[in-house]
């Protein structure tokens, strides 16, 4: 193993020795490992070990930053980015990084997930239970993660941080109208149920059969994790304090204001053990709980040291190399099961995924996100058909302050781009919420 550490010490060393008045240098290990599958069997295989280093430095208020991909050529790098930071803008906003140095909670990987080399049982895991539920095909894919840091800034910060974790996602079919999707995740083997999702999506999937266009209007919704999980994600980016600054977050002036139902409780925690903890953020800052909603009001933005300064408070741990950014999203659960939720609803729907989040406004919080897989119509709490072709379309702060209650159980939740930030949440149910047809 190369000496990452060292590395990073030279980067800041020379960015200071040439100007520079603030540096950050992290040096990021990634072996990942993958198996794809479809049509019942895995296809491909993949093993990667990338390493690259990431350098972002001040020069009189001047902020520049770069990926150096290849580490024999950092000094050449520290070189060019000193000599562009001299001629970019000035960021009159800039506050400076945070001051080491620190101490950091430090947590082990599991060793059964550093150790495993073949993924395929737990594939077929997935598969045969969604098969067993009458799935007539499944696809996805199975990660295994394996990430380390190293990370040394001109304010004395200097840590390493090792992460693990393994993921799944699969999608089961009964036709090309007729789907279910879940994922399971986990930083422990111990944790990992990749048959409860497969289980889970065969179920859906199986329900979903011959859907038929959905009519528009307001509806009470109950939610399934992976949606709520994209719904707590909106959360979480727009209570960036530089989402709030640029205009990009309906929750601008809304400290201490109501934001939420009563019953909404949305903490980021990136020191908790999830597929986002982490000893420290890109500042150096030890990683803490930060309660962004408390009983539905807005307690917090997330904050590096330059977006504190500007509203004179402390950073959060949140920085980013760019903005600051949440680690890892958790929403308080309650008391309901999900049979009650639908038992619940005489006027409603049962969503149980969503993509392509789109907002029509930031800044008033008006968006739309599309459900998809099994997509239910509930009458006088049952199950009454499927639907398609619909747009939930409405406004983020109304949606949450129509929350009604929580699921007993929650669920970790990461995918693709619709929850980039690992969740752990439960069901919801909302009420009274807009429902539009695709084409709308």
């Amino acid at each position: 193993m190369g000496d990452y550490a060292g590395i990073a010490e030279r980067i800041v060393s020379r960015a200071v020795k040439q100007g520079a008045d603030d540096v950050i240098a992290g040096i990021g290990v990634n072996r990942s490992y993958q198996v794809r599958f479809a049509q019942n069997e895995p296809v491909i295989s993949n093993r990667w070990r990338e390493v690259g280093a990431f350098a972002g430095m001040v020069v009189q208020k001047r902020v520049v930053g770069t990926e150096i991909k290849d580490l024999d050529r950092v000094d050449e790098a520290v070189d060019d980015l000193v000599a562009t930071a001299r001629k970019s803008q000035e960021n009159p906003q800039y506050g400076g990084i945070a001051q080491g140095p620190f101490e950091y909670k430090q947590s082990a990987p599991d060793p059964k997930i550093l150790n495993l080399t073949d993924g395929g049982d737990l594939v077929y895991a997935a598969i045969n239970a969604a098969l067993e539920e009458g799935a007539k095909e499944t696809a996805g894919s199975f990660w295994k993660y394996d990430n380390e840091t190293f990370l040394h800034t001109s304010n004395d910060a200097v840590g390493h941080q090792r992460s693990a974790s393994l993921s799944l996602t699969i999608r089961a079919l009964m036709g090309p109208e007729s789907s279910g999707h879940d994922v399971a995740c986990a930083t422990s083997a111990s944790a990992f149920r990749p048959e409860e999702a497969g289980r889970h999506a065969g179920e859906i999937a199986v329900l979903a059969k011959a859907p038929k266009q959905g009519e528009p209007g307001t509806y009470d919704i109950v939610f399934e994790p992976l949606a709520v999980g994209s719904l707590v994600n909106e959360v979480g980016s727009r209570a960036s304090a530089f989402a709030v600054l640029a205009g990009l977050s309906p929750f601008k002036d809304k400290l201490g204001e109501k934001v939420a139902s009563e019953g909404v409780t949305v903490a980021d925690d990136g020191s908790a053990d999830s597929l986002g903890g982490r000893s420290f953020d890109d500042e150096g800052v030890p990683a803490q709980r930060n309660t962004v909603v408390e009983k539905g009001v807005l307690q917090t933005y997330l904050h590096n040291t330059s977006t504190a300064k500007l509203f004179e408070t402390e950073t959060t741990g949140n920085a980013g190399f760019i903005a600051p950014e949440p680690h890892a999203l958790f929403i308080e659960p309650g008391d309901w099961s999900r049979d009650e939720m639908v038992a619940e609803v005489k006027d409603g729907l049962w969503v149980t995924n969503t993509w392509y989040t789109r907002y029509q406004s930031y800044i008033t919080g008006d968006f739309s996100t599309i459900p998809r897989d099994g997509i239910f119509r509930i009458e006088n709490g049952e199950v009454t058909e499927v639907w398609k072709d619909v747009r939930l379309t409405d406004n983020l702060l109304h949606l949450w302050s129509q929350v009604d209650g929580f699921g007993k159980e929650a669920q970790q939740v990461k995918w693709w781009y619709e929850v980039p930030t690992p969740s752990v949440v439960p069901h919801m149910l909302a009420r009274e919420i807009g429902i539009t047809r695709s084409a709308e």
